[in-house]
């Protein structure tokens, strides 16, 4: 194997790692905002913050070794992520109705970066093609249920637990994602050995 052959699968190998971190994240907070529903809304939008910043920051990670269709992606949904979020790190306190449609728009961005990743997946990777399209499509439903909220003071208990929901079951399918990589790595390995 070639110098270059050892510095490119040692970069490749850091996506699982932040697909896993990501999903433990996003678990955590879930959990969080699905204990504790009633906390400030300022509390929920420092969380939110710092979900978007970890995003961007690991999709950024991960594009170092993604291939040159996805290092695109990669580094667009990167930038977004970190942007959104430290701008609402900023200001947690600005208008909650903003910032809700700062999420809803996260959210199925979210989830259309997901559903193409998927369907860019190649035919042989079933399971992470799927796990992609499902994330893709929890994140749209979820977007929409809470752009469905007509009055954000009134219904923050609902966006709280919707969010919370999405958390656990993001964080999940992202950690499953990781395994399925793994796997295929190990696989391949075995195969060139």
């Amino acid at each position: 194997m070639s110098d270059e052959e050892h510095i490119e699968r040692r970069l490749i190998a850091h996506e699982p790692a932040t697909m896993v971190a990501e999903g433990i994240v996003a678990i955590i907070i879930g959990a969080f905002l699905l204990a504790w529903p009633g906390h400030t809304a300022v509390t929920l939008m420092i969380i939110i913050g710092i979900i978007a910043v970890v995003g961007g920051i690991c999709a950024l990670v991960a594009s170092i070794g993604a291939q040159s269709l996805m290092r695109g992606a990669l580094i667009g949904w990167g930038i977004v992520g970190i942007i959104l979020g430290c701008i609402i790190l900023i200001w947690p306190i600005i208008s909650t109705e903003v910032v809700l449609w700062l999420i809803i728009l996260w959210l199925v961005l979210y989830g259309i970066y997901r559903i193409l990743r998927g369907i860019w997946q190649p035919p042989e990777d079933h399971s992470k093609r799927w796990l992609n399209i499902l994330l893709g499509l929890i994140s749209i439903v979820i977007g929409v249920a809470v752009f469905s909220i007509p009055s954000v003071s009134e219904e923050l208990l609902v966006m709280c637990l919707l969010l919370g929901i999405y958390g656990v079951i993001a964080g999940l399918v992202l950690i499953c994602l990781a395994g399925a990589e793994w796997s295929k790595r190990k696989h391949m390995g075995k195969e060139a050995a």
